[in-house]
């Protein structure tokens, strides 16, 4: 299995867009093929590796971690991991009864690619907040909108990857915001 070429990356974002849309056009810009399935795993993978390399721990984080930068990115990288393989597991067993499972596949190369290129949006503005070019507040701005984007790009997952009717899209990008939440707060709890 290749790596995404830049065709494919650019192909994904064109997808992306008309999927924020509604259009169901969208489906013809993604490899839904086992391989584009296992490709869709490498762009998000490679985000959250600079969003754990670029993301600062604040004084108390720091103090917690006694000053320990690399074991506080690799905790966050640990409750990303853990995130998606609960949320994945958790729609693949909510799909089966509404028969929608043959199309988690689909489902999980969207969310993918989602995933990643609105992670990569976050970087520059990440990047900037870090090396003190940008204010905290721009950084906290960013993620409360990209929040709610993330939310309506989900719902649009559910509904064209999924084929998910509009309430339980609904309670699939809502379960994405609880399953994260969990998950952070459960490996808090247990370091």
């Amino acid at each position: 299995m290749a790596l995404p070429h830049k065709a494919e990356i650019l192909s994904a974002l064109k997808g992306l867009g008309l999927l924020l849309r509604g259009d169901d056009r969208a489906l013809l810009c993604y490899d839904l093929s086992l391989d584009g399935f296992w490709r869709s795993f490498w762009l998000p993978l490679a985000t959250l590796f600079a969003y754990a390399v670029l993301m600062q721990p604040d004084a108390a984080d720091l103090a917690y971690w006694g000053e320990d930068r690399l074991g506080y990115a690799l905790v966050q990288g640990v409750k990303f991991l853990a995130a998606w393989a609960v949320y994945f597991a958790l729609v693949a067993g909510l799909s089966r009864p509404f028969h929608l499972g043959a199309r988690f596949g689909i489902f999980v190369i969207l969310y993918n690619w989602a995933q990643g290129i609105t992670t990569a949006a976050t970087l520059p503005i990440l990047a900037g907040a870090s090396g003190d070019l940008l204010p905290g507040s721009v950084l906290a701005g960013w993620s409360t909108a990209l929040l709610l984007a993330w939310l309506y790009i989900v719902v649009r997952i559910a509904r064209l990857g999924l084929g998910a009717t509009l309430s339980l899209a609904l309670a699939i990008a809502a379960l994405d915001l609880i399953v994260s939440m969990a998950v952070h707060r459960l490996v808090d709890l247990l370091l």
